[in-house]
């Protein structure tokens, strides 16, 4: 699914929420940028987007002013902070709980973000409780399949490892018509195997009975679970990665590229 407008824009509309909401402080401009977001995915320990949020809101709120646009990170401080994270050997919340001031809420930072990208109706849906916007129309509908044809007419076996939860995964299944996928053949994030861990792909290639997996991704976490797997060959889509073997602008070219 292209993400371009769901992901970014729900971070973008919950930074304000969660400093003037939920930690009281005031709003006078928005600064994060698409720039914020592509440096995120630079590094494998931020594939959760409502984790880059969350990092972002505790950033600026350790640094104990009032004003959203004098505390946000720069781009640069952001990266530089993820570098030292990274270097670390600590998970993002570990590291932020251990070094910074403060931090926002993470329970409610995730649930600001969840209530965004499904919308006030879904949020009833499929998470069973009461949005606390009730106007919220949900961003997932602003993303794209990526490709056109049925997971049965790609002539190998398929699969799919994602940070999304099942839920989340679901909606992007209804809008490729893939809602037939086999239950087992997708590990999410709430099956409690996460990126940049290669356990997904690697149970993935056992239930299919392959070893080598082409994995497609546009994030760091995505290559590094490969790597970490040891076996495999990375398709990167997008331009979001840097000094990769092979790249395509979406996963149709990639599927013919491979004569599919």
């Amino acid at each position: 699914m292209n993400t371009d407008k769901s992901f970014p824009k729900v971070i973008k509309t919950a930074i304000p929420r969660i400093w003037e909401g939920l930690l009281g402080r005031k709003i006078d401009v928005n600064p994060f940028s698409q720039r914020h977001f592509e440096t995120s995915k630079q590094f494998s320990l931020l594939n959760d987007d409502y984790d880059i949020c969350w990092g972002l809101v505790s950033l600026a709120a350790s640094k104990g002013k009032e004003s959203l646009e004098e505390s946000f990170p720069s781009p640069w401080e952001w990266e530089e902070t993820m570098k030292k994270i990274e270097s670390s050997g600590l998970t993002l919340v570990a590291w932020m709980e251990e070094n910074l001031d403060s931090t926002a809420p993470y329970d409610e930072t995730r649930r600001c973000c969840e209530e965004l990208y499904f919308g006030s109706d879904k949020t009833r849906e499929l998470l069973g409780r009461e949005p606390k916007n009730q106007d919220d129309y949900g961003f997932w509908l602003e993303e794209t399949p990526m490709m056109k044809r049925h997971w049965k007419k790609i002539p190998l076996p398929v699969g799919i490892y994602t940070g999304r939860s099942r839920k989340e995964l679901s909606l992007a299944l209804e809008a490729m018509g893939w809602k037939d996928l086999p239950r087992d053949m997708a590990i999410c994030s709430d099956d409690g195997i996460k990126k940049p861990s290669p356990e997904g792909l690697d149970l993935l290639c056992r239930r299919l009975d392959k070893s080598w997996p082409l994995f497609f991704g546009d994030t760091a976490s995505d290559r590094a679970s490969l790597r970490a797997l040891g076996r495999g060959d990375f398709m990167a889509i997008g331009n979001m990665l840097k000094d990769v073997e092979f790249r395509f602008s979406n996963v149709e070219d990639a599927i013919r590229a491979l004569g599919l």
